[in-house]
């Protein structure tokens, strides 16, 4: 019999009892209902009933919705299960969720034990700081939510030991990582170093960033993310790698390979084609298939580094300029260094604005050229910082974009933009707001459902947001892009296309999008007047918005000449310096409410 023997706790009938144990008559049961069964009896030696499962599908939601910077996703059958529950009663959460949990420890059959017991912590780690920090003014709740997130884990980790039972019974190995993680890999790095420079030879590092592993995490799960990683393992060590080189795991979506005894940068550079090539193809995962969209940065020893630290630290560097470069590598200059220092003091300050909060938003009203009144508003993202100043919201979007916090900034962004509107409307002004997205929040798998919720949690009906799209956000798949627009639409929600004829985004695009409004952009407003060209410009696009009956906004508005041309071409509204320039809530409503 399998025991699993978790920490103490004063809780009756909780996860303290010592004697608990995992069921061994169901090591060997099949798949189905007889593992949910099994789930269900370990479940009851480690307390975590019904209520306890509505209490973690709770805070699922919580944290998902209201503290998404600590979200973790999970396998997607049991992610999707915690989902549904989280809205449903307590005795109808237990069953799905049973259900769920053992189909998700089936997958121990096919994925390391181990990844998963790991999965297993991250996401309790996660969920217990989204605990401390949405109910520490509640200090039974909190204790609440803490002990049945403890049980839930407990809960895991037994089924878990489980299939290792099994695994052993019938004769099988618990798999374990094919490659080293990077405290253990760093070892191997130091020795390989010292070897090399004992020897007079030269040492190649391959940082290679496997880009695709966060869209599967997000779509499929944790499980199915490794999974994928595992398969870029393989295929690196069956068609590239030599026997002698090594490779490990230096962070989620990064392998280091060691290459010994190179003859310099020219080699490595080989290799990383090499591995390109092989990486080319897409990925079989379940039922969908991804490519990994790797880029490779090269660090040579001793010419880039004397240490493992070091090289890795440059590797990094240029798997930053590999993105950049046409054909996914870069090896490490002293150049990247220099630029990385500021992006990275950029990113930490984004950091921690966003966990402060010192982040605001703006809204720039909008005339109705018909009515002469005020009859809508911008929001757009200020970030004033006290080291860096004052920061452009394109930089602001580019910093969340190679930081990875495209989700967090979005998030936070319409959150805060949604709550001051229902503020407006409370004090007296209902006006129809418009807000930005970047194409890498637009590309979020459930931006969709956060705008539904966000909506729902400040009360702002749905016809009085718009959700502007820039241009560069349809020049993807048509048809994904369609896709999530068409949710937005469903949710009731108004759509705007921003920047049209500043990139490259055809007709044809266009007219396939539900959309509701076209934004001509200010670099051809502001001038129109005086440049023959722009103002050509400006009456093709205002003609094509009325051909696809479309509202038209123009930006950059700066006298009433330019707003009485954009009028006769059809233009409805106008916002730039003619209107009034972005102002802060309070102002706001002093100027709107006062007119």
């Amino acid at each position: 019999m399998s025991r699993l023997t978790p920490p103490s706790s004063s809780s009756e009938g909780g996860p303290g009892r010592a004697d608990a144990a995992v069921p061994d008559g169901g090591a060997g049961e099949a798949p189905g209902e007889d593992l949910q069964a099994l789930t269900a009896r370990i479940a009851v030696d480690f307390g975590a009933d019904a209520a306890t499962l509505a209490a973690v599908a709770a805070m699922f939601a919580e944290v998902r919705d209201r503290a998404p910077d600590l979200f973790v996703p999970v396998a997607g059958v049991l992610g999707t299960a915690l989902a549904e529950a989280a809205s449903a009663g307590t005795e109808e959460a237990a069953a799905p969720l049973y259900a769920a949990l053992g189909e998700w420890a089936l997958d121990a059959e096919a994925e390391p034990i181990e990844r998963m017991r790991r999965d297993c912590l991250r996401f309790q780690g996660a969920m217990t700081r989204g605990a401390l920090r949405l109910h520490a003014g509640d200090p039974e709740r909190c204790a609440a939510r803490l002990l049945a997130l403890q049980r839930f884990n407990f809960l895991q980790l037994a089924l878990l030991a489980a299939l290792a039972a099994r695994s052993q019974e019938e004769g099988g190995v618990v798999r374990t990582l094919p490659t080293p993680e990077y405290a253990a890999f760093m070892e191997i790095f130091r020795t390989t170093i010292e070897a090399h420079r004992q020897e007079g030879k030269q040492l190649g590092l391959l940082l290679i960033q496997v880009a695709k592993v966060e869209q599967v995490d997000r779509l499929l799960g944790l499980q199915r993310g490794e999974a994928f990683m595992l398969r870029v393992t393989r295929r690196m060590r069956e068609g590239v790698l030599r026997r002698q080189d090594q490779l490990g795991r230096v962070s989620r979506d990064q392998f280091a390979c060691l290459l010994p005894r190179i003859a310099g940068e020219g080699v490595a550079i080989l290799a990383a084609n090499k591995v390109l090539a092989a990486l080319e193809a897409p990925i079989p995962i379940g039922e969908r298939s991804f490519a990994p969209d790797a880029v490779i940065g090269v660090a040579v020893f001793p010419d880039h580094g004397g240490d493992p630290q070091t090289l890795v630290r440059n590797g990094k560097l240029a798997v930053r300029a590999a993105r950049e470069a046409a054909d996914r590598v870069a090896v490490y200059e002293a150049a990247h260094g220099e630029s990385e220092e500021l992006t990275q003091r950029y990113e930490a300050r984004l950091r921690a604005a966003l966990e402060e909060s010192a982040l605001a938003v703006a809204f720039e009203p909008q005339l109705d050229l018909a009515s002469g009144a005020i009859s809508g508003l911008e929001g757009s993202l200020r970030w004033s910082d006290r080291e860096l100043g004052e920061v452009s919201e394109t930089r602001a979007v580019e910093t969340a974009e190679h930081a990875g916090l495209t989700r967090e900034l979005t998030w936070w962004f319409f959150m805060n933009a949604l709550r001051q509107c229902a503020e407006f409307a409370r004090g007296g002004l209902d006006l129809p707001v418009g807000l930005k997205v970047a194409a890498s929040g637009l590309a979020q798998p459930d931006f969709p459902e956060f705008i539904d919720r966000a909506l729902r949690t400040w009360g702002v009906p749905a016809e009085r947001l718009t959700v502007e799209i820039h241009e560069s956000a349809l020049a993807g798949p048509v048809e994904q892009v369609r896709a999530t627009l068409e949710r937005l639409k469903s949710l009731g929600v108004k759509l705007a296309v921003d920047g049209f004829g500043t990139g490259a985004s055809a007709v044809a695009s266009l007219a396939r999008l539900p959309l509701d409004e076209m934004k001509l952009a200010a670099e051809f407003v502001s001038d129109m007047r005086r440049v023959p060209l722009h103002a050509k410009i400006v009456r093709s696009l205002a003609l094509l918005a009325r051909n696809l009956d479309l509202r038209v906004t123009a930006e950059g508005v700066a006298d009433a000449e330019t707003a009485l041309a954009l009028s006769t071409l059809g233009c409805h509204r106008v916002q730039g310096t003619h209107v009034g320039p972005p102002l802060a809530p309070r102002e706001v409503l002093a100027r709107c409410v006062a007119r």
